[in-house]
């Protein structure tokens, strides 16, 4: 990153991002699981929860609120928090887990920094695109379960870029991080009764709110942060 527009070091380490973000997301998986697990007593046969394979492929468009690590981000743009918008695919190895890749994209604007004097000054145009593999392991248990929990971990890459007037651009990928991210899904499908009849049905579409936390580096600054999405999945065959 420039030495014009300086940041100092990460506020505080992935691990304290990450054990916050889960105890966060694990009360929201917590008070959904009880409720899953007595519904799919009620609702299916034994034969059906061992008889269901979910579909394999899924699609998932997100976008939501991200608040970067970076020190002093509030006072070169104005505000701690900055929009985030991600496409993720993914492939189910099994009815509890999946492999997939998430690619997202974060652009603000605000003052950068005069290398003669140090004083804010001048249009800064910050550009942030992380590219994450991720793990998810999924409790999907069958057809008609309404709330899908859901936790994984993986490995982050960004490529970023800094425009700065009157400086030249600064622009570069970072070095391989990593992610964790959780979350719950709320089945669209099952609230359409022609289509919760249909068991042997290969295409669902859910609603979910999911949060993530990354740590990925440039020349010991950390780039990464909290992020918090509001999205819809969509799986087929």
């Amino acid at each position: 990153m420039s030495s014009n527009c300086r940041y100092p070091q990460v506020l505080e380490d992935l691990r304290v991002s990450g054990l916050r973000c889960f105890l966060c997301c694990s009360m929201v998986v917590a008070s959904v699981m009880a409720p899953v697990w007595a519904a799919d007593d009620t609702n299916q046969t034994q034969s059906e929860s061992t008889s269901y394979v979910a579909p394999r492929w899924a699609l998932e468009l997100k976008g939501g609120q991200y608040q970067p690590d970076l020190e002093l981000y509030d006072t070169f743009y104005g505000d701690d928090k900055n929009s985030y918008w991600a496409i993720a695919s993914a492939y189910r190895l099994t009815n509890w887990l999946e492999l997939g890749a998430e690619l997202a994209y974060s652009n603000d604007e605000g003052t950068g920094m005069f290398a003669a004097n140090g004083n804010l000054g001048g249009r800064v145009d910050y550009t942030l695109m992380p590219l994450q593999l991720f793990l998810n392991v999924r409790y999907d248990a069958s057809p008609d379960q309404l709330f899908v929990p859901y936790a994984g971990i993986g490995i982050v890459s960004a490529w970023y870029q800094q425009k700065i007037d009157q400086q030249p651009n600064r622009e570069g990928r970072s070095d391989i991080g990593g992610s964790a991210r959780a979350g719950i899904q709320l089945q669209l499908t099952q609230l359409d009764p022609s289509v919760a009849r249909n068991k042997s049905s290969k295409f669902k579409t859910y609603v979910f709110l999911e949060a993530q936390v990354f740590s990925t580096r440039v020349d010991g600054i950390d780039l990464g942060g909290e992020i918090y999405l509001l999205g819809l999945r969509f799986e087929y065959e």
